[in-house]
């Protein structure tokens, strides 16, 4: 089999155009994947059927099944086919590698289009909170789970306009946050929060916020197949591997116990098996990486501002607006600034229009068993939640 990264020039048939045409065959009787041939071929590939090799051209490339009953004789007359088993299997393997890579981008990506779909009714979005702390399976109304870690209060509102002006069955939407949420902005943060504009965000919503100059992304995953379209091979992919996993966020291969936050010595054991000075520890570096916060009053202001627009938003269109406060360990709570429930409470009397709180630390229903880390919901925790949200609505 022959590995392209440049056409070499004794394929090219012709020029049109200034663009040049290269002629692919496949054997019309025992070649059953035409379609997606053509989906993955890029625009200057004719793709032509031939009834037998023997219309094999010099300048022709050839695609063929191993299955073909003429496989064997066809790959050693000719030095210029695919195998097309084995092009499926780099491109699955190729794709696989991207979709892990940027799982969060893939992820919002198919889930933002079951959201639009007109038998959905509602959608969750925030912060890694709502994320690991709704199930949406257990929810009595159709629901996408749209929420991802370091989620700010301004993307929450991107990702709910666009899904709300997209599908007019949207009833209700839940924003997941935490106490210090509105004195975050994602699009001032660094190093790998900032990753996720240009990974995530950036790509889908062509919006960058505050941030003056996006970061790079310096990851490079070279594509050896130049005639054919490496969006087109990852869309198909991707979108694949999304349906795979029933649009589920944790699976097999990404579980929340291995997405949870992690340190110290807390690596391998279970939030509720650890011992008490481990517990404290962690949730005192997890609570101190937040208390930094406070002094972001900027963004205090204007996600109160983001809100009352988001509000309103949702308000004209008859969308019931929940805003939810996810809890966390006592241990984490025990060292979160007090100050951010009192601003969080004051932020909440700024909002004009109508919108309904829920604040989970005010229920007596979760303990340890309930977390995956010091401030996460594991499933069984996630469950509760959802159980009464229910019960709310």
């Amino acid at each position: 089999m022959i590995d392209i990264f440049i056409l070499c020039s004794k394929f090219v048939n012709k020029t049109i155009k200034g663009m040049i045409i290269v002629n692919l065959c496949y054997i019309i009787k025992s070649f059953s994947q035409i379609d997606l041939l053509r989906k993955f071929a890029k625009s200057n590939i004719n793709i032509i059927g031939i009834n037998s090799i023997s219309e094999l051209k010099d300048d022709y490339l050839l695609v063929i099944s191993n299955k073909d009953s003429e496989f064997n004789e066809v790959m050693k007359k000719s030095t210029n086919a695919f195998v097309w088993e084995e092009l499926y299997n780099d491109f699955y393997n190729y794709s696989l590698e991207r979709y892990m890579a940027n799982y969060d981008f893939y992820h919002l990506k198919y889930s933002l289009k079951r959201a639009i779909k007109p038998d959905n009714e509602a959608i969750v979005v925030g912060s890694s909170y709502a994320l690991f702390g709704i199930e949406e399976s257990v929810l009595n109304f159709p629901c996408v789970n749209l929420a991802l870690a370091s989620q700010d209060i301004y993307y929450a509102s991107v990702i709910g306009k666009y899904v709300i002006s997209q599908n007019n069955n949207i009833k209700r939407i839940f924003i997941g946050t935490g106490y210090y949420s509105f004195y975050n902005d994602l699009s001032l943060s660094q190093g790998g929060e900032l990753m996720r504009l240009t990974d995530v965000y950036y790509p889908i919503f062509k919006d960058k916020h505050n941030c003056k100059e996006l970061p790079n992304n310096n990851v490079q995953s070279l594509f050896k197949y130049e005639i054919f379209d490496v969006e087109q091979v990852l869309d198909f992919f991707s979108n694949k591997f999304f349906e795979e996993s029933n649009g589920k966020y944790f699976t097999e291969t990404r579980d929340r116990f291995k997405s949870r936050i992690v340190f110290r010595e807390t690596k391998d054991g279970k939030w509720f098996e650890l011992n008490d000075s481990l517990k404290e520890k962690s949730a005192y570096e997890r609570a101190d990486s937040h208390n930094k916060a406070i002094m972001y009053m900027d963004s205090y202001k204007e996600n109160i501002d983001i809100m009352n627009s988001f509000v309103s938003f949702c308000n004209e269109r008859n969308v019931k607006i929940y805003l939810i406060a996810f809890p966390g360990t006592k241990f984490y709570e025990k060292y979160l600034l007090k100050e951010y429930k009192e601003s969080y409470a004051s932020a909440l009397s700024l909002i004009n229009g109508e919108i309904r709180f829920i604040d989970f630390d005010e229920f007596c229903a979760f303990d340890d068993k309930d977390f995956v880390d010091m401030d996460h919901l594991d499933e069984g925790g996630a469950v509760k939640v959802s159980w009464i949200i229910n019960n709310l609505t």
